[in-house]
């Protein structure tokens, strides 16, 4: 019976986040030649600031089909710089992409400090998950951050974010 009752909440967890996975694929599958070829780059960084960068590759009429979200890595990956809450403002744990390619999040200097910076570039549709354990699936299609991407790009941890 626990077993059963296990199998069900599973299912129906699989099932309320279907929405939002069938939309990414989609928009990926839109964009996979351009995605092929894109870049994200991360132009700087200033503590207690900003994190800035630009994404080259992608069509501009694709930009607005698109974000990039921020997971830092300490114990574990966490979205960056805060938790993400539905209705949330671009900024604050994600950054859309504007008509030159660019996009800038805000960033806060924690006690903990960060070993690696990932800038992930994800389908508009894309559940942001406040922590990750890892960010690459397992065996291709189970967890993880980029089996959503676009692109991405992992930066050295320099104490300023």
């Amino acid at each position: 019976m626990k077993f059963l009752t296990f199998m069900f909440i599973l299912s129906f967890t699989f099932n309320a986040s279907a929405g939002w996975r069938k939309e990414s694929r989609k928009v990926l599958k839109e964009y996979c030649y351009a995605c092929k070829s894109t870049e994200v780059k991360v132009d700087s960084i200033v503590a207690n600031e900003w994190i800035k960068g630009h994404v080259t590759g992608l069509p501009v009429e694709a930009y607005d089909k698109f974000k990039v979200v921020f997971y830092v890595k300490t114990n574990y990956w966490y979205i960056h710089p805060y938790m993400y809450y539905p209705g949330q403002d671009e900024g604050y744990s994600y950054s859309n992409i504007n008509e030159r390619g660019e996009f800038k999040v805000k960033t806060v200097k924690r006690d903990v400090p960060a070993k690696e910076l990932a800038a992930v570039v994800v389908p508009k549709s894309f559940k942001i998950a406040a922590q990750k354990w890892w960010l690459k699936p397992i065996l291709g299609f189970v967890g993880g951050v980029l089996k959503y991407q676009c692109a991405s790009t992992i930066v050295a941890g320099n104490g300023d974010f």
